[in-house]
């Protein structure tokens, strides 16, 4: 290897460690950039109603197509508002130190339960101190936490709305003026790839859409079952906690569970708890079995263009690098990535060679 190539690797390797480091220290603002974009591709049939239907300028009608994105922002805090007010008066009236004493007679209330049924593996929990110095505190901490994160998402939503709306208004001016100083092959190249990159991701955003309403659907329908008040609020919560792979789930889940038990703290009773436990379980096992059969291999693997094994090892390897937000958005980036890479390599050129 000669000299000129050594510093070109060099060079090569520094510029991808370097991009790779600038994302991660702006990974704020660029999932609010990446969050706007999803949100103009899906406004942006009702922008282009507006404009090539109604005949109203591209500058009004971006401005209705925001305003519908404001009124969604809007009825999801409502819907919210709830949830986080009866949990905030459920835990404000909350003793920890009486909610431990009352934790640990359940526990052996629990203990006698199961071995009423001829089931005694509580015993080893029993007679352990698994749980004789545990802070209860994590309770109240966990929701003053929540509270004190709705300054940054208020933030965080006006920026989205801000991004949203120039996106819809200047977004084909600014791709133009890009392309119109590029040579005509490049220019050909990058129009090509930014059309099968919209056709996809609105595709797999579509795809998304359906796969968060119908499990809006069947969470809605088993915690009705069970009896959780608030029910629409938690399963558009646990619906959308979905979009997060394999994480998600798990998440829900646990909130479900959660906010089953702190939803009447003063009626606690230990069986209903148990059996309510069990349905959520059951119910939850049976709505992931199919969403993973049915709805991801339709989404995912159908939408994206892409096989189920390379979807996985694109989110493990994401997740690895970027934690949750890499999880987020792992299959559209890849997909991003993977048009521009097929549209301006030539791989068989390479293998050729």
């Amino acid at each position: 290897m000669s000299s000129k190539e050594i510093i070109k690797s060099f060079l090569t390797i520094s510029i991808i460690v370097l991009v790779i480091y600038l994302i991660f220290q702006l990974k704020t603002p660029i999932l609010y950039i990446f969050i706007s974009f999803i949100f103009s591709l899906i406004l942006k049939p009702i922008n282009a109603f507006f404009v090539e239907r109604i005949k109203i300028s591209k500058t009004f009608a971006s401005i209705i197509s925001t305003t519908l994105l404001i009124l969604f922002f809007t009825a999801m805090i409502l819907l919210f508002i709830p949830v986080l007010s009866e949990q905030g008066k459920n835990l404000s009236l909350l003793n920890t130190k009486d909610l431990k004493e009352n934790f640990l007679l359940n526990l052996a209330n629990i203990n006698s339960y199961f071995e009423s049924n001829g089931i005694v593996f509580l015993d080893l929990i029993s007679e352990s101190k698994i749980f004789s110095d545990f802070d209860f505190s994590f309770v109240t901490d966990l929701f003053n936490y929540i509270v004190s994160q709705i300054g940054s998402l208020s933030v965080g939503i006006l920026s989205i709305v801000f991004i949203t709306f120039f996106f819809l208004k200047d977004g084909q001016t600014i791709f133009k003026k890009i392309t119109n100083n590029l040579p005509k092959n490049q220019k050909n190249k990058i129009q090509k790839s930014a059309v099968k990159i919209k056709y996809l991701l609105t595709r797999y955003f579509l795809g998304v859409f359906v796969q968060i309403l119908t499990l809006f659907i069947f969470y809605s329908v088993l915690l009705f079952v069970v009896g959780v008040n608030n029910l629409l609020a938690i399963a558009f919560i646990c619906a959308i906690l979905n979009i997060i792979p394999y994480l998600g789930p798990l998440i829900s889940i646990f909130l479900m569970l959660v906010l089953s038990f702190t939803t009447n703290l003063e009626l606690f009773v230990v069986s209903d708890f148990i059996n309510d436990s069990i349905y959520l379980i059951l119910g939850f096992i049976i709505i992931q079995l199919i969403d993973n059969i049915l709805l991801q291999p339709l989404i995912f693997s159908s939408s994206v263009k892409s096989h189920p094994l390379e979807i996985f090892l694109v989110i493990i390897f994401s997740g690895f690098l970027f934690g949750i937000l890499g999880l987020i958005i792992a299959i559209p980036t890849y997909t991003f990535l993977k048009v521009i890479i097929n549209n301006f390599i030539d791989f068989k050129k390479i293998l050729s060679q």
